[in-house]
């Protein structure tokens, strides 16, 4: 499950998709009316909402297959966004679902949980459009990467890729794909980024978890955030090799 938002029940109609809004729903209309109008069409267009529900176009398309050639392109897309994003310039009134301990402030509007959870692909493992974009709020470029390559990559301990179906024991040689298909610039500093995005993470969950909010209070009574502490260490543990291989 990809954990963003209210983690709201999502309904599809016809050629549309319904789900809860939130304070920041408009912000983020605003923000895909703007990339469509640039010219990045990887993404829902916003329809609207009727009441405390959001409208949004329904992405036609199927899962990752995990591919390293998939992979770039995952790459590619996410520096077309960014870049899409940097002409953006949001009301006066604008309100953004910040995670805790996030940055909030940035050169570009970050999606905040980019994922394959979160991807919709062609045939033949080519992305097509990102979804769910409740968290997206202004941030480094850095950090909405760091995140999707701790989950594109992905940097899970070999047992998770096997069963979760990704390459195991590539991490390395992947996390360079994403980053030279990406342009990455400040690969020094990437790994104690993904790091401190999954920190993020967790204590977010926590809080608005204690807090009830509806969806990660389930999270966090069933799990207490230990998926993101295993992955944190592991990462922290393996950062001095993958640094290597950038």
């Amino acid at each position: 499950m990809s954990l963003s938002g209210d983690l709201s029940s999502v309904e599809r109609r016809g050629e549309t998709v319904r789900r809860g809004a939130g304070d920041w729903t408009p912000t983020v209309h605003a923000l895909l009316g703007h990339l469509h109008e640039v010219g990045f069409e990887e993404a829902p267009r916003p329809l609207g909402l009727e009441r405390s529900v959001e409208i949004l176009t329904f992405v036609h398309g199927g899962e990752a297959t995990h591919s390293d050639e998939e992979l770039a392109l995952v790459g590619r897309l996410i520096r077309a966004f960014h870049e899409a994003s940097r002409s953006f310039v949001p009301s006066a009134e604008a309100r953004w679902q910040f995670m805790v301990g996030a940055p909030r402030e940035g050169g570009v509007i970050c999606h905040n949980d980019l994922a394959p959870d979160n991807t919709i692909y062609e045939r033949g493992g080519i992305p097509r459009a990102f979804i769910d974009w409740d968290l997206a709020a202004p941030a480094p470029p850095l950090w909405d990467f760091a995140w999707a390559a701790y989950r594109f990559v992905p940097l899970y301990d070999d047992a998770t890729c096997e069963r979760l179906g990704y390459p195991v024991g590539r991490q390395s040689e992947r996390l360079r794909i994403l980053s030279d298909a990406y342009g990455l610039e400040e690969r020094e500093a990437l790994l104690g980024t993904v790091c401190a995005r999954i920190r993020a993470l967790y204590e977010t969950a926590r809080a608005w978890g204690e807090a009830g909010r509806p969806g990660w209070r389930d999270v966090w009574r069933d799990t207490r955030g230990e998926q993101w502490l295993r992955g944190f260490r592991h990462v922290e543990a393996q950062s001095a090799h993958w640094e290597r291989s950038l």
